[in-house]
């Protein structure tokens, strides 16, 4: 079954799993491209609803009480790096999940993806899984992104925490514009770890000690 977008602009968005990643999860269906006139914020937005609705529906079902972290977004070309893109695009990840009723930590500048030398998949760090552990987080949602043309090509990944296997998967393309284009200027590596960042207090959080 295929699910569909209500944007009107070049709004793209198909799934993407790790080859050769150990997976229990059935394969996420494509989702057809749409064109958009929208900005940004909405096909970002929009891409993190495909995410939010996909792991509702995963085999397991992912539990909404229990802790995801949104770590930034990075360049595919150099995963130690990131810009204003890649940071905006987790704020708003990380704003659609909590919306959905996710339990968010947002971890800055977490290093969550790495190449492995053997096969050259995209695999979680050790960093992200020591963090996952410290917080009791039972995934991670990371990303990759791309310019190519006239357009940006962002990945979001929902990796389980424990093995690393995608749970939910979603990809959008986003014009380069003259808004877009300065935001994705490379910035300082994102290996620096950080503690992790609390979210701010949504619905479904508050009152929580």
């Amino acid at each position: 079954m295929r699910n569909r977008l209500s944007f009107a602009g070049a709004l793209a968005i198909a799934s993407v799993v790790f080859a050769g990643c150990a997976s229990a999860h059935p394969p996420v269906a494509h989702v057809p491209p749409r064109v958009s006139e929208s900005g940004l914020a909405d096909l970002v937005a929009a891409a993190s609803t495909v995410l939010a609705e996909r792991a509702e529906h995963a085999v397991p079902i992912v539990d909404k009480s229990k802790p995801i972290i949104v770590a930034t977004m990075v360049s595919v070309d150099d995963l130690d790096r990131s810009s204003t893109f890649g940071r905006l695009s987790s704020q708003l990840i990380l704003d659609r999940l909590a919306q959905r009723g996710f339990k968010v930590r947002d971890v800055t500048y977490l290093h969550a993806l790495d190449v492995n030398r053997a096969t050259g998949e995209l695999v979680l760090t050790r960093d992200a899984s020591r963090i996952s552990r410290s917080i009791g987080a039972q995934a991670v949602v990371a990303g990759t992104y791309a310019v190519g043309g006239r357009e940006i090509y962002l990945t979001i990944r929902m990796l389980n925490a424990e093995d690393g296997s995608v749970v939910s998967s979603a990809d959008v393309v986003i014009p380069l514009d003259g808004n877009s284009a300065p935001l994705v200027a490379p910035q300082p590596v994102v290996r620096t770890m950080v503690s992790p960042v609390y979210a701010p207090p949504y619905a479904g959080e508050r009152g929580e000690p």
